[in-house]
């Protein structure tokens, strides 16, 4: 069976240029730029049926695909004709389905068991794009009705301050997961914070056991990085199949490369 190719952008690089892998290119047959993502084609020696790429639009949150198909079973390249389809996955559309299905399921837990989820988010500093993300976390939690907690460290704050944070956070049953917003200050350890965060609570799924049972078959991680696990929810939720695909991923951060990549691997395929 022919295969097909999609290609993800890793968003979190803090490198001005995208990392590419050396593609060549014989025809104009796609080149899209945007701030979110470069794609390439690559030569196409012996044309699959199915090509499928997909970049980011002017929006981040709205993805949109180009699919060349070949309609020659036997990849003769003097009588391939090519088509090219446009579907754009709407994000946004997406996320406001999914945070009236989570109120939904807070309402329904809080009616069986008189429990509200709660979350807690650790800032230290004062990034502007922190606070940023932090208050956007903060919203989501109000519009499902999940509850919110947040504390705000100063950029000259101790390790041991933020680790007393996280400490307490453990401890509390109202608090069900806990964010620490990274990047930490640079005199900060991350990786010691990160894995003091109980992996009950680790709702980033940063912690090296959560990542640990990500990357094994037939282990259940108790969280998935939400970024990567986006991506892979957005394409279940246009039935885009992934099982038999080649993939491309740009990056290879802990944040989304590298989760991406094992979710590709070993999950959520169909």
């Amino acid at each position: 069976m022919a295969a097909a190719s999609m290609v993800f952008t890793d968003c979190s690089s803090t490198t001005a240029a995208a990392r590419l892998l050396p593609f060549t290119r014989t025809t104009p047959l796609l080149l899209r730029t945007t701030q979110y993502a470069v794609v390439f084609p690559r030569r196409l020696i012996h044309p699959p049926r199915t090509l499928s790429i997909h970049s980011s639009s002017s929006s981040p949150s709205q993805l949109s695909t180009a699919s060349i198909v070949s309609q020659n079973e036997k990849h003769e390249k003097s009588d391939t004709k090519l088509e090219i389809v446009n579907k754009r996955l709407d994000g946004k559309k997406v996320a406001e389905k999914i945070r009236g299905e989570i109120a939904e399921e807070v309402l329904r837990m809080k009616d069986a068991i008189g429990v509200v989820p709660g979350l807690a988010v650790i800032l230290v500093g004062d990034r502007e794009e922190s606070a940023t993300y932090v208050s956007k976390k903060k919203e989501a939690c109000e519009v499902v009705g999940i509850t919110s907690f947040e504390v705000h460290l100063p950029e000259d704050a101790t390790e041991q301050e933020v680790l007393d944070s996280i400490s307490g956070f453990n401890e509390d049953p109202s608090v069900h997961g806990i964010l620490v917003q990274l990047p930490l200050p640079r005199h900060m350890d991350e990786q010691n914070i990160l894995n003091a965060v109980s992996i009950e609570k680790d709702v980033d799924g940063f912690h090296p056991l959560n990542i640990g049972c990500l990357a094994m078959r037939g282990r259940e991680p108790f969280f998935v990085p939400c970024t990567p696990k986006g991506c892979i929810e957005l394409l279940h939720r246009y039935d885009i199949p992934i099982k038999g695909k080649r993939a491309v991923v740009i990056g290879r951060s802990n944040i989304v490369g590298m989760p991406v990549a094992l979710l590709l691997q070993v999950r959520f395929i169909f």
